[in-house]
């Protein structure tokens, strides 16, 4: 029985036993809506070429929260969750595209103004779907998926010398924390609980710490130059990593866990000429290629799943609902299948 996860516009999270109690909203990801700009049902020459994925994982993200509690608006209609996920197409009128491809999507409006990758199937244009590397399962796709694309695109903007990762027992944070050290870089790992940071530690990193103290946080002076590069999805520790940074370093923005308004120390960004960045997984698809390949060649087959919180549909709803004040538990991977 395939099972969704709907959620609706009072930001109540439901699970679904049958995909056919969503009604209309899935009918988006049917090859025979597609419609052109006057409403009008296009033929088949005229219907732009599209793909349709079987999704065996769907993960869900920190995007998915946001989304489903309402916290930057609600959304304009019930809708199912979703941003990214793994699995094979099942049929495609795109010519670089076969049924029993292996494939991982993201973006495009999944889980937001279409319906997401919990929906079990979706019909996405064919630069939303990125064929997998040979070395990579769909299962290991959905493990580290746009983590891993966030994480290449900070790679491709660092420097060489010593990396820390904030919020390295999240899903974001704990994917670029193991790729980092698996591609031979010193990490600094930064956890609010590093007694249950066990797998940091399998992944190959040497260095794990708590998170500085309040006093730290807001203090001024500089501390000494530790870090070349830096990612932060945490955001309330960006004015302690400022004065943590080595001169000409680079801090990677890939998320607000903890704040969307931190503090800055201007005075080290100025003197140490650091640059900050914003990074996202809206890669072009030959990049989200390059950056899933990457990653294969990078972390190793046991690594996956010290990176995965294993769920089932039914398991989904409570995690949504603790997403932030959780612990950190690594990306969140449903099994679909």
């Amino acid at each position: 029985m395939r099972r969704a996860l709907l959620v609706n516009a009072e930001y109540k999270i439901q699970l679904l036993d049958r995909v056919a109690d969503l009604g209309p909203s899935i009918e988006q990801n049917s090859p025979a809506m597609a419609k052109g700009p006057t409403g009008k049902s296009l033929t088949a020459a005229e219907t732009p070429p599209y793909v349709l994925v079987r999704i065996e994982y769907a993960a869900l993200n920190f995007r998915d929260y946001i989304i489903g509690s309402g916290r930057y608006g609600a959304p304009p209609h019930d809708y199912v969750a979703g941003n990214e996920g793994a699995g094979v197409v099942l049929d495609s009128t795109a010519p670089d595209f076969r049924p029993g491809d292996a494939v991982f999507v993201n973006g495009h409006g999944l889980g937001e103004k279409r319906p997401g990758t919990m929906s079990g199937q979706v019909r996405l244009p064919p630069e939303a779907v990125i064929h997998l590397p040979d070395a990579m399962t769909t299962l290991q796709a959905a493990t580290v998926g746009v983590a891993a694309l966030v994480t290449f695109a900070a790679d491709r903007v660092f420097g060489p010398g010593p990396v820390a990762v904030t919020g390295a027992m999240g899903g974001t944070g704990r994917v670029a924390a193991a790729c980092f050290a698996r591609a031979g870089r010193d990490v600094t790992a930064l956890t609010r609980d590093p007694a249950r940071a066990t797998p940091l530690t399998e992944l190959g990193i040497g260095t794990i710490l708590p998170p500085p103290t309040e006093t730290e946080r807001t203090a001024e002076g500089f501390g000494p130059e530790s870090y070349a590069a830096a990612v932060d999805v945490t955001g309330d520790m960006l004015n302690w990593l400022t004065r943590q940074m080595r001169t000409g370093g680079v801090i990677a923005l890939a998320g607000f866990a903890a704040t969307n308004r931190p503090d800055l120390s201007a005075l080290a960004v100025i003197l140490r000429n650091l640059r900050l960045i914003g990074v996202n997984s809206g890669l072009a698809p030959s990049d989200k290629a390059q950056a899933l390949h990457w990653v294969a060649a990078t972390l190793h087959p046991g690594d996956y799943p010290l990176l995965a919180h294993p769920a089932d549909p039914q398991d989904i709803a409570p995690l949504m609902r603790d997403f932030a004040g959780a612990r950190g538990r690594g990306r969140i991977v449903v099994t679909l299948q």
